[in-house]
């Protein structure tokens, strides 16, 4: 059996994440619409998150001194500020099935990082290490991808 590269569009194609437009006289339904524009505006936002990061740290060495560096160094929040704008208008304007699979990996990924963080918590309290708030970001898009994962198999 003869897998498609993971790189490729064909991949994306059959890919459970990205449903195959369902087309009436060659117009895209508005599931898939959804889908594509979601994507797009999320990776402006990533692009620009991943760019203020680089500049960001630069630009804030040079500002020791200044109150402008917490200014910079708040830059990549335009990037996030664009994904999180993204996310919600996917929620708007994606169908009732597509809106009920979002609900689930959002509910598990806000209940997973809640329960991992108050676990963590405790743990800190009898010598586990200080940890930097940034690592709460990273388990809630772990438990999103799972809850994603998990309703797009349980709904296929």
């Amino acid at each position: 059996v003869r897998r498609t590269p993971f790189w490729t569009l064909q991949y994306l194609r059959e890919s459970p994440f990205f449903p195959a437009p369902a087309s009436v006289e060659g117009v895209m339904n508005r599931d898939y619409k959804a889908h594509r524009a979601y994507f797009r505006r999320f990776g402006i936002g990533a692009a620009l998150y991943s760019l203020a990061i680089v500049v960001s740290a630069f630009w804030s060495r040079s500002l020791q001194e200044s109150l402008w560096r917490f200014a910079v160094s708040l830059l990549p929040m335009v990037g996030v500020s664009i994904c999180v704008w993204a996310l919600m208008r996917f929620a708007r304007e994606a169908d009732e099935m597509q809106v009920r699979k979002l609900f689930e990996g959002l509910i598990l990924a806000s209940a997973g990082t809640i329960f991992v963080s108050i676990a963590y918590g405790f743990l800190q309290h009898v010598g586990a290490p200080m940890l930097n708030w940034h690592w709460i970001s990273g388990v809630w898009i772990v438990f999103y991808t799972i809850g994603m994962i998990r309703s797009a198999w349980r709904y296929r």
